[in-house]
């Protein structure tokens, strides 16, 4: 049995602020460390779950955050960008799970720790076929275009409201409650971790209830920029359609197709001066 676990750091429990989540920050070190151990919970419970197999996708930002000399030797991590799956890298046939560890609400959630959708300073809003999403939705209908059902979230108050409608059959574990967007009452990093390990083994042995997130094709796929020169750059690429000032479209036949062409935007728009953010 093959589980990927896809980690993010804002949704780590402890983590509530940018100094913690950005290579230059002063207290990243510390955060990495807190996003290697919560992976670790969660590659401990998959294999005591039944799992044969663990693929670790680092998954915030640069993606070469978790410390590989204390990542669990039975699992396996791919990091570093450009990836053609992105947060997703690993999923592939006969992956049988994946885990989404550390992830946080989608972009203009009140209370969602550090919200947003995948470039915090350019990305107002995602809609798939209509549904409003964030990193959680589209990362799910992703896996989901292939199988592959996601079985275990971890994050804030807000981000487990906000999967609820999408995973309902998913077991989601909340390290922190949202006060604002830059404060949050956090558990224990040490019981965070002891929670995301039960849940990981559940949601192993509860795989046969799991159900992959299916959107039908052909998908459009909507993006809200919050100024209007990134929906200029995203023009630019074949078959994106400009729907609005700041607002384009795309519509593929399936998620991967629309994945293909999201890549495409992302680099492109990143690739500007001042693209992070």
């Amino acid at each position: 049995m093959r589980v990927l676990i896809s980690v993010d750091l804002e949704g780590i429990a402890g983590v509530v602020h940018h100094v913690e989540t950005k290579l230059e920050g002063e207290e990243y070190e510390r955060a990495r460390r807190w996003m290697t151990a919560e992976a670790n919970a969660a590659i401990e419970g998959a294999y005591a779950g039944g799992a044969t197999e663990v693929v670790v996708n680092d998954s915030h930002g640069h993606m070469r955050n978790l410390l590989a000399e204390e990542l669990n030797p039975r699992a396996t991590l791919i990091r570093g960008n450009i990836k053609p799956y992105g947060m997703m890298q690993g999923i592939q046939p006969g992956t049988d799970a994946a885990f989404l560890v550390g992830y946080h609400a989608k972009a203009g959630t009140g209370g969602g720790i550090l919200n947003h959708s995948f470039i915090g300073s350019m990305i107002y809003g995602l809609h798939l076929n209509g549904l409003e999403v964030g990193e959680t939705g589209y990362n799910a209908a992703l896996a989901g275009a292939m199988g592959i059902p996601v079985a275990l979230v971890t994050g804030d108050d807000a981000l487990a409201r906000e999967v609820e409608p999408l995973l309902p059959w998913a077991e989601r574990v909340v390290v922190k409650q949202g006060i604002t967007s830059w404060t949050a009452e956090n558990i224990s990093p040490h019981l965070a971790r002891e929670r995301i390990c039960a849940a990981a083994e559940r949601a192993v042995r509860r795989l046969p209830e799991m159900r992959p997130l299916i959107v039908q094709g052909p998908v459009r796929f909507e993006v809200t920029f919050f100024r209007a020169i990134y929906a200029d750059l995203a023009g630019f690429v074949p078959g994106v359609e400009r729907i609005g000032g700041t607002r384009v479209a795309y519509t593929g036949e399936d998620m991967l197709a629309v994945n293909r062409a999201w890549l495409t935007i992302k680099t492109m728009i990143t690739s500007q001066p001042g693209g992070y953010g």
